[in-house]
């Protein structure tokens, strides 16, 4: 209803919110190169940050550490109660060892993202001139 949240239809394209590529009509090899390469840095942060084994390994070592130390410090009667075997005791080392190995897996083989097909994106840019 004011005046000033409207836009004309010239506002609504405005450089802020284009991609790089569309506001230089003049971009050469060497920046679009500069510029895949930077994304396809970030397009590995974002694979690594993202990566399922990390979040299953992580969760898996700080569980596997709380319920080994209730096996630890279980009573006899806890014992007892499981006919003489430590479950709590087992049950987080068993955790423990799931959740390293996700994460020395993930170390091991980290995951890379498919790099983008830069002959493509020169045809793409070479279309819109």
């Amino acid at each position: 209803m004011s005046d000033h949240h409207s836009a004309s239809p010239s506002d609504s394209g405005s450089s802020s919110g284009r991609h790089p590529a569309d506001r230089s009509a003049h971009y050469s090899d060497k920046d679009l190169q500069e510029e895949v390469s930077e994304l396809e840095a970030k397009s590995a942060t974002a694979a690594r940050l993202f990566d399922i084994r990390r979040l299953i390994g992580g969760l898996f070592v700080v569980y596997g550490v709380i319920v080994t130390i209730a096996g630890i410090t279980a009573s006899d009667a806890d014992i007892e109660k499981a006919e003489g075997i430590n479950i709590n005791l087992w049950t987080g080392l068993g955790m423990l060892a799931l959740g390293l190995f996700f994460l020395v897996w993930l170390k091991l083989r980290p995951t890379a993202p498919p790099p983008p097909d830069v002959t493509d994106a020169v045809q793409e840019r070479q279309q819109g001139d």
